[in-house]
């Protein structure tokens, strides 16, 4: 469910995703048909029905979609045959409830319905537009016309004129979806068309089992029943009394354990903030059931025992999901609590002003920052007897939208001479990609562009193309009078582009094809990179020894510099756990066992244990990459030979990318030496500065940062008493309206010396303003401080002053009335900040 490998979409939406690039023509595939159940999630970027769900019968964040496809087989006619077939001779739906749309100016389909399904011809045959009958993944992507069958649930689900095909109310249900697959939306707005028309058909399990088993909606079948029933015994609520929140509540627990399952985390950016939405929606109509406590974690034994035998992935982490959802659960609730604060403090002001309405940039910072759902804020509202302002909240939430659209474009994946090639029209055989070797000789088998930018496409190569986390290979192309250099690969029709610049001769040598060519790929970075790939597997089986089972792989890099693992954890590790993980893949370094790579049928290989990893796609035949007695992969990347020559292996980054999802950063290899080396030169310099051997140095460093505490502590000492002394002395004062300003600039200074003056001008028994400047850090620093009687008798706010004065220096700040600090860009005069608080002072006073 989560395309980690596919950067267009942020969750697996329909059952086609896994076949875009056969439908682009980037893959080839021994099979021209399928068939699939696939998991999906519509929840955030272009099919979204998260709002949807709890207000309508048939709408769902996650869901199971029945599909049947076709890559340059069947068409339209057999499409649509098998649909009719299937819908009322397989599930013998009635034909006279049935209805079937066309695009609008598809003849075509039209026709082929009229001759497959007669029964239809009494005008249960309709046109609609692109908004209803025209289908695409995303911004980017395969895309086409579509044909529904839509099916009529009777009057007593309404008879109004709103009551119609492809309408919003729940009488007529789209049960089949059949799209002609037949274009490519590119990321730049073209529409090509795609190398062979197709069928991509979807089916939401859910619809249909609700028409087969003749209830009412969708949370009306077998599938939802006990996991309503728990809702109602944790909240001790019944679902007749709020039908909505039992909804919400049992869509949103299976998006979220089927997600986090996957390797999904829960955060503020992508696809982690469309969960913490989902979350925080489900735990806000938990409260309103009466649960104010976290509840959703205990719904998930539920679902895994309703749900977990068709997919065991759910058991597996059962233990993990529960740890995320109720942490989340927890975060949320302190969240809310604050945010039920600002409410607070947002309707008193709106009450003082005379107001009865809340604005709603406000409303929109409650939904988009605490989670507040806008119909909570308004129901907490309407307490208090006020409303809200929707036009606002509606204008602040489109603004949102504008900007995380142009923040986050998907980008498409593409190369540079696609289009030239497709102009060639050309039928090459697919390239031959040798593992095992990093220099051979090849065939250019097609060419395009120019000395400065081309693609050439060989009939067999050493170079790897990006999959599975491993970047692709570089290196050079080159004959006896002419070179290029491969900066980049693609994979288009089973075909690899090696794509680049001429460096020596000219392109025009490669004019009568096919040429013979030198392929070589860049040998030390190779290297790197199959010793940063074998390590990520040894780091993988380490963590689940370390960690535990529930590991599993989120996502990876493996490039030259470094190996990159993410993985889903609840927790940060510890530095004994790290020091753990590097020990154990160390320890089986050291062992020189042998890379063992044995390509065998899909299910043999799981059946022997081999773990799958994200970014990869596999067909029937797969490769199994192991380490004897440690780890098994599924794997189609670069490895070393022998694991002794990985070489040191060290973890350099450990941290948290979203709730339940942590990453691990690990070098290796000429990499782990050059840092083996520079942690020995540090150590050396520090040994040298505190005179000490090295196997004492940090006992050194221990006793010199105890006699810097300690010296620091006297300074602080001397100081005060020294301000105590005759501290008036220090700075310059002059008295406006009965209140004596005293000014310092000190200088190079820290804030515990500004403080400790300040203080002793804060105690004085006359009205006193103090204001204190000095460089500390790099930063100029600005502190204040007025006297009791200053703020009882003279009405001075420092707080006030700060947040007047310091913008027209380029700063900022903040406090009480008796105390603010802040800061003023560098380049300011101090001079002119002191007059300008003699100026607040006097107008202040006046």
């Amino acid at each position: 469910m989560i395309p980690f490998d596919d950067p267009t979409i942020l969750f697996t939406n329909a059952g086609m995703n896994q076949f875009k690039d056969v439908f682009t023509g980037k893959r080839r595939t021994e099979y021209s048909r399928a068939t699939s159940s696939q998991k999906c999630i519509r929840a955030g970027g272009k099919h979204n029905d998260l709002d949807n769900v709890g207000f309508t019968a048939r709408h769902h964040t996650f869901f199971e979609m029945l599909g049947n496809f076709s890559f340059g087989d069947y068409y339209k006619e057999e499409a649509i045959y098998f649909a009719w077939e299937f819908v009322t001779r397989d599930l013998e739906l009635p034909k006279d409830k049935l209805y079937a749309t066309v695009y609008e100016t598809d003849d075509d389909a039209l026709a082929l319905w009229a001759k497959i399904a007669p029964e239809l011809k009494d005008g249960r045959i309709m046109r609609f537009g692109k908004h209803d009958n025209f289908w695409s993944m995303g911004d980017v992507g395969p895309c086409g016309p579509c044909s529904e069958l839509h099916f009529d649930r009777g009057e007593k689900f309404g008879t109004g004129p709103e009551d119609k095909v492809n309408g919003e109310t729940e009488r007529f249900v789209e049960i089949w979806n059949l799209v002609f697959m037949q274009d490519d939306q590119l990321a730049d707005g073209r529409i090509v068309p795609l190398p062979k028309p197709s069928v991509d058909t979807g089916a939401g399990l859910e619809r249909i089992a609700s028409i087969v088993q003749d209830v009412d909606s969708n949370y009306g079948i077998d599938l939802f029943q006990n996991i309503i029933v728990a809702i109602s015994d944790i909240t001790g609520t019944r679902y007749k009394d709020n039908a909505s929140s039992h909804h919400v509540i049992a869509d949103h627990i299976r998006a979220l354990t089927f997600a986090i399952a996957d390797g999904a985390g829960i955060s503020n950016e992508g696809r982690g903030y469309v969960l913490r939405r989902i979350l925080r929606r489900a735990a806000r109509h938990g409260r309103l059931l009466g649960a104010n406590e976290p509840f959703m974690y205990k719904l998930v034994p539920v679902l895994v025992n309703e749900m977990g035998q068709a997919y065991p992935e759910i058991r597996e982490k059962q233990s993990h999901v529960e740890s995320v959802i109720q942490a989340e659960e927890e975060s949320f609730l302190r969240t809310l609590e604050t945010g039920l604060q600002l409410f607070e403090k947002i309707s008193s002001q709106t009450r003082s002003s005379g107001r009865k309405i809340i604005d709603g940039e406000e409303v929109f910072r409650l939904y988009d920052t605490y989670g507040f759902p806008y119909d909570l804020t308004e129901i907490i509202a309407g307490e208090q007897g006020l409303t809200l302002d929707r036009e606002g909240f509606d204008k602040a939430m489109v603004k949102q939208q504008e900007q995380s659209r142009a923040g986050a474009t998907f980008k498409a994946e593409s190369f540079a001479h696609r289009d030239k090639f497709d102009a060639l029209n050309l039928n090459l055989l697919p390239t031959e990609f040798v593992r095992g070797e990093l220099t051979l000789k090849a065939k250019a088998i097609a060419v395009v562009g120019d000395d400065k930018s081309a693609a050439i496409v060989l009939d067999r190569t050493p170079f790897y193309i990006e999959s599975g986390g491993q970047i692709s290979d570089t290196g050079r192309l080159f004959t006896d009078t002419f070179e290029f250099e491969v900066e980049s690969l693609h994979l288009y029709n089973d075909l690899h582009f090696h794509v680049g610049r001429v460096t020596r001769g000219s392109l025009d040598e490669l004019k009568e094809l096919p040429v013979q060519v030198t392929a070589q790929v860049e040998s030390a970075r190779r290297w790197d990179i199959m010793r940063n790939h074998t390590a990520t597997h040894l780091a993988h089986a380490a963590l689940r020894k370390v960690l535990g089972d529930h590991v599993k792989q989120s996502g990876s890099y493996v490039g030259p510099d470094r190996l990159r693992f993410d993985f889903s954890h609840h927790q940060p590790m510890t530095p004994e756990e790290i020091a753990e993980v590097e020990k154990i893949v160390n320890n089986q370094i050291l062992t020189g066992k042998d890379v063992q790579t044995n390509v065998m049928a899909l299910d043999d290989a799981r059946k022997a244990g081999a773990m799958a990893l994200f970014g990869e796609k596999y067909g029937d035949k797969v490769r199994v990459v192991s380490v004897e007695g440690f780890s098994m992969e599924l794997c189609g990347g670069t490895h070393v030979d022998n694991i002794s020559q990985i070489g040191p292996f060290f973890v350099t980054v450990e941290t948290g990318i979203a709730s339940g999802v942590r990453r691990m950063e690990a070098i290796t290899g000429r990499g782990a030496i050059d840092y083996m080396l520079a942690n020995k030169a540090f150590k050396q310099d520090v040994a040298s500065l505190v005179n000490r051997p090295e196997a004492d140095a940090l006992e050194g460093v221990k006793q010199l940062k105890e006699t810097i505490s300690s010296l620091q502590k006297e300074l602080k000492k001397t100081r005060e008493q020294m301000f105590a002394g005759g501290g008036g002395e220090i700075g310059q004062s002059q008295e406006v309206g009965g209140v004596t300003i005293a000014t310092n600039d000190f200088g190079e200074t820290d804030r515990d010396t500004m403080g400790a003056w300040l203080d002793k001008q804060k105690a004085m028994a006359n009205p006193v303003l103090a204001v204190a400047v000095g460089m500390t850090n790099g930063k100029r620093a600005f502190m204040a401080a007025a006297s009791g009687s200053a703020v009882s008798q003279k009405k001075i706010d420092v707080g006030r002053l700060t947040k007047s004065v310091l913008p027209k220096f380029g700063g900022r700040g903040g406090g009480k009335e008796s105390f603010a600090q802040g800061g003023i860009e560098t380049s300011a005069s101090v001079e002119e900040l002191f007059r300008a608080v003699e100026a607040w002072v006097k107008e202040s006073l006046s």
